[in-house]
């Protein structure tokens, strides 16, 4: 057997990858099928639903009065239950309708039908329990009749302890230091809790490992880091900011000389000097920089800043192109001797060919 080893880019190209190619990579069904499978399952309890319907409606007009009027309040149930059948019938004639040759089911279509297959579960369930009470008191056995007050938490079992007179019916050979042990059952709405995992383990693993259409927690994450890498590279994009201390390039054209000049005679003469001379500032115009000198090195003074010297970082007035042109013209001012030039600061700066790159 063959070892697979995927990266982080197989699981974004698998993830970004339609719905039905990687239904067909992991079980071979498509979104389609499941959609109708699902349908076919409501429609089916539909069917059942008013099988039962008819059969104890037929049942109860061969009951006697007395009995019927016993099971008054179960014939209003069964009723309202028929009515909610039907609803849940028409809209499902509604979802089997595609409305485009390819059908596509997502995350809300796929819940809703897997609600609607509980809910008529839930009401073929009360329909069968009715029906098997007909069918005894068709045969003449006793059946208790409808209590007008019901406890609704005996109705609901929500508890099932034995009383203590009958504790010693439960109790155990086991003793310890006097205490005995009662084999107790489990409260059911534990067992209910239970149940209802059991159901929410069953969808959710055909919806996140059989179908494919839900994202595992490796797959959602690295859809989130791809939708935040391209929402970055759209704002970087949209904002101008094309042009970094990583990739800045010295611009040779007259027309950024120029415009740099406008900024840097607007802006860094005050401290550096119309020439660039120096004065507040070092000199521009020697090969000694104190923060390192070429334009990757310039391009990040002038954007950051120099807090601690006085210089303020110019990232926030300037944009990416502006700052470019001005690091370029600074560039032009590198052996031009200006009067008065201030002694030269910082060290020596040569520029290797990488860094020129």
């Amino acid at each position: 057997m063959k070892n697979i080893i995927l990266n982080s880019s197989d699981l974004l190209a698998f993830n970004n990858a339609p719905f039905s190619m990687k239904l067909g990579n992991i079980a071979g069904i498509s979104d389609g099928a499941v959609l109708f499978i699902m349908i076919g399952f409501v429609f089916l309890m539909l069917a059942i639903v008013k099988a039962l319907a008819k059969t104890i409606e037929s049942l109860s007009k061969h009951t006697p009065q007395k009995e019927v009027k016993s099971k008054s309040k179960a014939a209003k149930v069964i009723s309202t239950l028929a009515l909610l059948g039907a609803s849940a019938n028409s809209y499902a004639e509604v979802l089997v309708t595609p409305k485009a040759p390819e059908i596509h089911i997502n995350d809300y279509l796929f819940w809703i039908l897997a609600s609607l297959i509980v809910f008529l579960a839930i009401i073929i369930g009360v329909l069968f329990r009715t029906l098997m009470a007909l069918i005894r008191l068709e045969k003449g056995e006793k059946v208790e009749e409808e209590k007008e007050t019901v406890d609704i938490f005996k109705t609901l079992k929500l508890t099932d302890n034995v009383p203590i007179e009958e504790e010693v019916n439960v109790i155990l050979d086991h003793e310890y230091d006097g205490i005995r042990e009662l084999d107790n059952s489990l409260p059911p709405w534990w067992k209910y809790l239970f149940y209802a995992t059991i159901i929410f383990s069953v969808i959710y693993l055909i919806r996140f490992h059989i179908t494919g259409s839900g994202q595992l927690s490796l797959e959602e994450y690295n859809a989130e880091i791809q939708a935040a890498s391209e929402a970055k590279a759209e704002f970087i994009a949209s904002s101008g900011e094309i042009v970094s201390e990583e990739n800045v390039t010295f611009l040779a054209d007259e027309t950024s000389i120029s415009l740099g000049q406008s900024i840097y005679a607007g802006n860094c003469a005050t401290c550096h000097g119309q020439l660039g001379e120096g004065g507040a500032g070092p000199n521009l115009t020697d090969d000694y920089w104190i923060n390192g000198g070429g334009i990757k090195n310039i391009f990040k003074t002038i954007k950051y800043g120099v807090p601690s010297k006085g210089m303020i970082p110019w990232q926030s007035q300037f944009n990416p192109e502006q700052m470019q042109k001005v690091s370029s013209y600074i560039l032009t001012l590198i052996g031009t001797n200006p009067p008065n030039a201030k002694p030269p600061q910082g060290d020596l700066y040569v520029e290797d060919s990488a860094s020129a790159d």
